[in-house]
């Protein structure tokens, strides 16, 4: 289904946007490893331009469990620290919700020591080595400025590196002067022209797409099972309301990723158990905005289109552009009312849930007052029960899944410490 909306180099670029709106340092120290191994990968002669892209996202992700175990705000300090958590908790994020299911083990041992992971019986235990040099050397680069030499690794061949990679590295540098092409930021050409061979299925752009949207829970979960409960409401209502196919797939997406702004919303205004000032109301605000610009180019227009309005209003109140009923239609609504019931059956830190008979009031005075588009809200009033009900079960689905990430990723910590 996503193959008709997102091509995958596409889908590529969106994953960097969106790594990117969580930690910017992060998403260039992504970019950045990400470019090495695929440079090192080319050097060795054996994979194929498409196997060295796949190996290029999985490096882009290689530090996505920090969001939710470190403090990342600071370039790099994750890295400094305990690096364990960060890449348990990556680990599991891969492994259960993306199509890296198999590769993700490359993410929970890209820390540890090659003379502990020398004999391990892996099928990408050599990728994992090249990994772990990737990062290491960007780390250094980073760290060390004029003063950096690759060759230092030489030191830690054999125990901290695989001896074979660190040669490979020596090469690499030879054939392609990775570190001048870094410093310079020419390396950005090269970069985007080896994403150019990433081929995904149907079903891993699925997977990825929904990917994305559950890193919202990697800042809050109660993000991830709101977008989960707005995504059934959506497709009830479109199926209750007759859209075509077409219709309802691009009201899908919109609601898969009509939140992901909030990633680039500081957590502690999204936590704040009070209301708001105006003026973090107008930052909180601004996430529509962010999301447009993460989606343009990326998306068709009017999935965009769609998801820019899910804070829009039928009588002009709404934000971010103040648009009436005139230049919106009813995939619009969907979102809106979707979107607006779900957020008020949820307590938040300021306040607790709408009551049922609250929600209901709310609609009813907006169907009146024209905030609401009509027939859409009128849909959900008379099958509101039945879509609840189904929408709460699936919202509880979602948090059951950062649950399980939770207890897993206890029992893997406690292993590996």
């Amino acid at each position: 289904m996503a193959v008709e909306y997102i091509t995958s180099r596409n889908l590529a670029d969106l994953i960097y946007e969106t790594v990117r709106l969580m930690n910017k340092s992060m998403a260039h120290h992504g970019m950045r490893v990400s470019y090495i191994m695929a440079k090192m990968l080319e050097t060795q002669g054996t994979y194929e331009k498409y196997e060295i892209a796949d190996y290029m996202v999985l490096a882009l992700l290689h530090d996505i469990g920090a969001n939710k175990t470190d403090d990342v705000r600071k370039p790099l300090t994750f890295e400094a620290k305990n690096s364990t958590p960060h890449s348990v908790y990556g680990y599991l994020f891969l492994r259960y919700l993306s199509p890296l299911e198999e590769q993700s083990k490359m993410i929970l041992y890209h820390h540890m020591d090659y003379s502990k992971t020398k004999d391990m019986d892996y099928r990408y235990r050599f990728e994992l080595e090249v990994l772990k040099v990737a990062e290491i050397m960007d780390i250094w680069q980073r760290s060390f400025g004029a003063k950096f030499d690759y060759r230092i690794i030489e030191k830690y061949a054999g125990t901290k590196f695989d001896p074979k990679v660190c040669q490979l590295l020596a090469k690499t540098v030879e054939e392609h002067d990775i570190f001048t092409k870094i410093r310079d930021n020419s390396y950005k050409v090269e970069y985007s022209e080896s994403l150019e061979y990433i081929l995904l299925s149907d079903i891993e752009k699925e997977k990825y797409l929904k990917m994305l949207m559950y890193c919202t829970g990697l800042k809050e979960e109660q993000m991830v099972s709101e977008t989960v409960a707005t995504i059934y409401v959506c497709r009830e209502l479109g199926r209750k309301l007759k859209l075509s196919e077409l219709d309802k797939n691009e009201v899908y997406y919109a609601a898969l990723l009509h939140d992901i702004g909030m990633l680039a919303i500081p957590r502690e205004l999204l936590d704040a158990p009070r209301t708001l000032s105006e003026e973090e109301k107008n930052l909180v605000k601004t996430h529509v905005d962010i999301m447009e610009k993460t989606l343009e180019n990326k998306l068709s227009k009017e999935i965009i289109r769609i998801a820019a309005g899910h804070h829009e209003r039928f009588d002009g109140s709404g934000y971010p552009r103040g648009l009436k009923a005139s230049v919106m239609g009813e995939k619009e609504a969907i979102l809106q009312i979707s979107e607006q019931v779900v957020n008020a059956m949820e307590p938040k830190p300021y306040r607790e849930a709408y009551t049922k008979e609250e929600i209901v009031d709310e609609l009813n005075n907006g169907i009146i007052s024209g905030k609401y588009e009509g027939i859409v809200a009128d849909t959900f009033l008379k099958h509101y029960d039945e879509i609840m009900d189904k929408a709460k079960q699936k919202a509880d689905m979602a948090l059951v899944t950062h649950q399980k990430l939770q207890r897993n990723y206890n029992q893997v910590y406690s292993s590996l410490s």
